[in-house]
């Protein structure tokens, strides 16, 4: 399988991100987390990493424009193949919430389909792979507290300002 890759600049550190043929599929931040998964994929015979900028110049200037505070549409050519149905569709219901604004586990859990699974939508949050364009970090907790963020919560505070978010 080919998977190309590309790293891309921005205010919150350096972004790894990998598509296949049928669409994005990972994206991460900051480096620290990213350099173990593309040493992984090295090793991986089945896998022929390519890099290609090209391919995602669409996400670059959407990302720059995320960054500088405008409201973006991410381009939806994802390929989620990895994930679980209950995953898929807690992503699918992220995507609805509006920029400048979160929502909580709860509520997620709920719009998903199980409104008693808030700690199952916690961990759909977590393995998200396209953090960003899928936005689990305007998932909050009920009492307003931030709940937890994969690259931390810091990264979490500064992905919400960006958005106009008092946090």
């Amino acid at each position: 399988m080919k998977l190309y890759y590309t790293t891309i600049k921005s205010p919150v550190g350096e972004i790894l991100a990998t598509r296949t043929d049928r669409g994005l599929n990972f994206v991460s931040f900051p480096k620290s987390t990213w350099e173990k998964f593309i040493s992984a994929l090295e090793k991986d015979e089945n896998i022929t990493l390519i890099e290609d900028n090209k391919k995602f110049s669409n996400l670059r200037n959407d990302l720059k424009a995320y960054f500088s505070g405008k409201k973006v549409q991410f381009k939806k050519e994802f390929d989620l193949k990895g994930g679980t149905d209950f995953q898929k569709k807690v992503w699918t219901t992220m995507q609805k919430i509006p920029f400048g604004q979160t929502r909580s586990y709860g509520w997620l859990a709920k719009q998903a389909g199980g409104k008693n699974k808030a700690r199952a939508v916690g961990a759909a949050c977590g393995a998200n792979p396209l953090p960003i364009l899928i936005p689990c970090h305007r998932v909050i907790r009920e009492d307003g507290g931030l709940g937890g963020y994969g690259g931390g919560l810091s990264l979490k505070k500064k992905l919400l300002k960006i958005e106009g978010v008092n946090v």
